[in-house]
């Protein structure tokens, strides 16, 4: 165990600004994991792009540390980073499309049980599966945000900050994703 290990992440970055390799390698250790699965699920599950773009992450980390405002935390500040490679990768291939005019509005009523309930009553590979499929088709801001949220764990506040909008609009997407897949799911709700 070094003496890195025990420090805040606000701490090895001041480490790492006075040029200690062994602060970053903490960082790493805490965040690699995390960030690469985040890029797996943004890049259509493409790993050698994930793990690309990962690199791409912890090269901007360990060349302008200087950039880390400590005002912020720093999960939320290489989620931002992360982000807006994802970004810049989306609009580097062409990724990113006109967004579909909105689906009608559903009577289905959902909230977050709703994924909880339906994986726990059905086999939850199909379930994923097909949540993948359906994540694929919504616009890039309604994919990052449900991603950020439900299988990032990130509070409505840290995924404002990340995408740069206010809590309403996080809020906003997070509803009109979930009216969405609700009604794009509704097979596997088990109240049908």
């Amino acid at each position: 165990m070094s003496k890195y290990s025990i420090m805040t992440d606000k701490e090895l970055m001041l480490y790492l600004k006075q040029g200690e390799v062994l602060a970053f390698d903490e960082l790493y250790l805490r965040y690699s994991k995390r960030l690469l699965g985040y890029f797996i699920r943004m890049m259509n599950y493409d790993r050698e792009k994930a793990q690309d773009l990962l690199h791409d992450v912890f090269l901007k980390v360990i060349e302008k540390p200087e950039l880390f405002d400590r005002t912020r935390s720093f999960k939320t500040w290489i989620y931002t980073i992360a982000y807006n490679t994802c970004k810049n990768q989306y609009k580097h291939a062409g990724v990113v499309k006109e967004a579909h005019a909105e689906l009608k509005s559903t009577e289905a009523v959902l909230d977050e049980r709703f994924f909880i309930t339906a994986a726990a009553k059905m086999d939850a590979v199909e379930f994923k599966k097909a949540l993948h499929t359906e994540l694929e088709l919504l616009a890039e801001d309604k994919k990052t945000t449900f991603i950020l949220r439900y299988q990032e764990d990130n509070s409505i506040a840290e995924i404002a900050e990340i995408m740069e909008c206010s809590e309403g609009t996080v809020k906003s997407r997070i509803h009109y994703t979930l009216k969405i897949l609700a009604d794009r799911l509704k097979i596997y709700n088990p109240l049908n």
